[in-house]
């Protein structure tokens, strides 16, 4: 058993498979397995980048899936192939800092009681022109977090699957990933082993979430799944919480649904509350008007 397996879902994208292997090779912390599913998408690429991987001192296991059927399939399948005492899903688009197992697993191994810990992250946009990827911009993607709350997570997803080391155990404890769901898997997934127990939270930029606003077509292996298939994203948003909100109904209990859909209508009413209170406070000070102008 290693300390931590690292999945890494790809179909299609050997563009980036360097990259992410570069991503897993420059971490600090070397006890890990590495286990690329490959998707049902072209095979040669991927045993490229695994055997370059073995070389370079890595431990790989490589799995490819004869039939594709969705992301939270692929990552389940990446868990039973593997074994350890906590696990990550690192998309084939995505990179960290060189210290973010280190940290990671530094921190779970402190804290016995929280079931993961999720590091802030920066949002980074590309785009992808003649077989190369160009970096068009930085940002902080969720710095302003500062503990994972259950009513905020309700609210929207706010960490990405890049930055979260979690217990297999809880992995476990919630029988993984929901396979029916097409996307918005790992926001269920989050929000289920939340109800487990506390994720902590490292107030540092040690995971990279990139962006590829220009590949916004559905048929686009290089597309993320939150550009690309933002309707998709919509849709199914409606779906899941009418899901577990019915289940609630249905059962007569107070669960998930219930907690979803306090969030959901206490969010745009403390949205609201806030941007009355901006400005109240710009027109007391005089700037409101300025401000206005400003933006428009």
């Amino acid at each position: 058993m290693t300390k931590v397996a690292i999945i890494t879902r790809t179909k299609n994208r050997p563009i980036l498979l360097p990259r992410v292997r570069a991503s897993v090779e420059n971490q600090t912390f070397r006890d890990f397995v590495w286990v690329l599913v490959n998707d049902a998408g072209e095979r040669g690429e991927v045993d490229r980048q695994a055997d370059i991987a073995r070389t370079n001192g890595v431990d790989v296991v490589v799995v490819h899936r004869d039939k594709s059927v969705g992301m939270e399939a692929a990552s389940n399948d990446g868990m039973k192939k593997s074994s350890s005492e906590y696990a990550v899903i690192h998309d084939d688009d995505d990179t960290w800092q060189p210290d973010f197992l280190k940290q990671t697993v530094d921190y779970l191994d402190e804290n016995i009681s929280n079931v993961g810990v999720v590091t802030h992250s920066i949002r980074i946009d590309e785009e992808i022109t003649d077989n190369h990827v160009k970096i068009t911009g930085k940002s902080s993607f969720n710095g302003q977090l500062n503990s994972i709350k259950l009513s905020d997570l309700s609210f929207h997803n706010n960490f990405p699957p890049i930055s979260f080391l979690f217990r297999r155990s809880c992995y476990d404890a919630v029988n993984g990933f929901d396979e029916t769901l097409p996307v918005l898997g790992d926001w269920d997934f989050n929000l289920r082993t939340l109800l487990e127990g506390d994720i902590g939270l490292i107030p540092e930029a040690l995971a990279n979430y990139h962006f590829r606003i220009s590949n916004v077509k559905a048929s686009d292996s290089y597309g993320n799944t939150v550009t690309a298939g933002i309707d998709k994203h919509i849709q199914y948003e409606a779906i899941y919480r009418n899901r577990k909100l019915r289940n609630d109904i249905n059962t007569n209990s107070l669960g998930l649904g219930f907690v979803l859909h306090q969030a959901y209508v206490a969010g745009p009413r403390h949205q609201s509350y806030v941007s009355l209170l901006i400005q109240k406070i710009l027109k007391k000070i005089g700037l409101f008007e300025f401000v206005k102008r400003l933006l428009s």
